[in-house]
């Protein structure tokens, strides 16, 4: 057996690990978000807080579950050889999509849960949405740039 294929396969344990641990820990992190709703109910706490709270597990579980997802997409389903420019593009802009989306959901949620409690804790929420909207419109110039660049090679080849 060569170096490579031994690296291949250790690569290919490793990611789906990876995988299967994240997808674990979502899942954990889903049975305690739902465990501390039951447990708000029973106790009677205010359910409002607990809400906001588990909301904000369940965003960090979906942040985790998608992550999974992108690499086993990316690592175990479609393991290629090198890919195209469109190929990575695409990839990069998923992943960097889903950081967002996470992201902005958590800032939101820190919002509602700041403006119950200290309105003084709503400035790290608001830094964290203006980190992910930072990352959407850097996603954005990306998209942009690299759509120039694809725009102009496809004129040189068009240009004998």
């Amino acid at each position: 057996m060569q170096i490579k294929s031994i690296y291949h396969l250790a690569a290919t344990i490793y990611f789906v690990l990876a995988t299967i641990g994240l997808m674990v820990i979502a899942f954990v992190i889903l049975a305690s978000a739902i465990l501390d709703i039951v447990a708000a109910f029973s106790a009677s706490e205010h359910i409002s807080t607990v809400a906001l709270r588990s909301v904000g597990l369940l965003i960090i579980g979906f942040a985790i579950i998608e992550t999974a997802s992108f690499i086993a997409d990316e690592e175990i389903f479609n393991k290629r050889g090198p890919r195209s420019p469109s190929e990575s593009r695409r990839s990069l802009t998923e992943f960097v999509t889903i950081i967002v989306i996470a992201s902005s959901l958590e800032a939101l949620v820190m919002i509602f849960v700041a403006s119950r409690s200290d309105v003084s804790n709503s400035l790290y929420a608001a830094v964290i949405f203006f980190v992910a909207m930072f990352g959407l419109v850097a996603l954005g110039i990306y998209q942009w740039l690299s759509s120039r660049i694809r725009s102009n090679n496809e004129e040189e080849k068009l240009d004998p």
